[in-house]
C-alpha cells in the first residue's frame, strides 16, 4: 500500500509540474530524452560487482527565467543495478520512475545542469546463472531514493546532447548493517519541441 500511495504522489507531482510548464506560453521549451545508462550499488563507496548497462527515456518540460538561466522537471524511467563478477549471466536490476527537477545554465549552445532526482522503486528482479529468482521483501531495495546529480550538455537546434552523474543519497538495502546507494551516469540525446 505504501509503494502505490508513493507512485500516486510522485505521479502527481510529476504531472502538475510538467502541466505547469505545459500551460505557461514563456515555457521555453518541452521534449523528450532517452539514452545509455551504467550503474552500480555501493557499499560505503565500495563495490565488489561490475556495472550494468541500460538504458533511460522520459519526458521533460524547461522554462526560462533569465537568458542564462534555466528551471526544468521531467518524468523518467530508468533502471539500475549490478553484474556478479563472479558468476556468468547474474544480475540484480531496480527499475524506478524518477521525476528529475533542475537549474540549467546556458552559454551559447553550451549548458551545465544540476538537480536532483527523486525516484520511486516499481520492481526488482534478481537473474542468476540466467534463471528468474524471486525475492523475500528484505531482498528488494526500498522504494524511495533521491539522487542528486550534475551533467553537462551541448545544443544545436532542437537536439541536445548531455551526460549526466547521479548519486543516490539515500540507503537502499532493507538488510541490517548493510548501506547501499545507487551511483550512476547517463549519457543521451534529448529533442526539443
Amino acid at each position: 500500500m505504501e509503494k502505490i500511495q508513493l507512485l500516486l504522489l510522485g505521479a502527481i507531482f510529476s504531472i502538475s509540474t510538467l502541466n505547469v510548464y505545459a500551460g505557461d506560453d514563456d515555457a521555453d521549451t518541452k521534449g523528450i530524452r532517452a539514452g545509455w545508462q551504467q550503474s552500480n550499488f555501493y557499499d560505503n563507496g565500495n563495490t565488489d560487482d561490475d556495472n550494468l548497462s541500460s538504458f533511460y527515456v522520459g519526458i521533460f518540460g524547461e522554462k526560462k527565467l533569465i537568458p542564462l538561466l534555466r528551471l526544468g522537471a521531467g518524468l523518467e524511467y530508468n533502471s539500475v543495478g549490478i553484474n556478479d563478477k563472479l558468476i556468468d549471466d547474474t544480475r540484480y536490476t531496480r527499475h524506478s520512475l524518477a521525476v528529475p527537477i533542475y537549474a540549467k545554465v546556458k552559454l551559447g549552445p553550451v549548458f551545465a545542469l544540476g538537480g536532483a532526482a527523486p525516484n520511486f522503486g516499481l520492481s526488482n528482479k534478481f537473474k542468476l546463472a540466467g534463471e528468474d529468482v524471486s525475492l523475500d521483501d528484505d531482498m528488494k531495495t526500498s522504494t524511495f531514493d533521491v539522487p542528486l546529480y550534475l551533467g553537462l550538455g551541448a545544443k544545436f537546434l532542437m537536439i541536445s546532447v548531455e551526460a549526466r552523474y547521479h548519486w543516490g543519497t539515500m540507503n537502499l538495502s532493507k538488510a541490517d548493517n548493510t548501506n547501499f546507494t545507487q551511483q550512476y551516469f547517463q549519457i543521451g540525446v534529448a529533442v526539443s519541441f
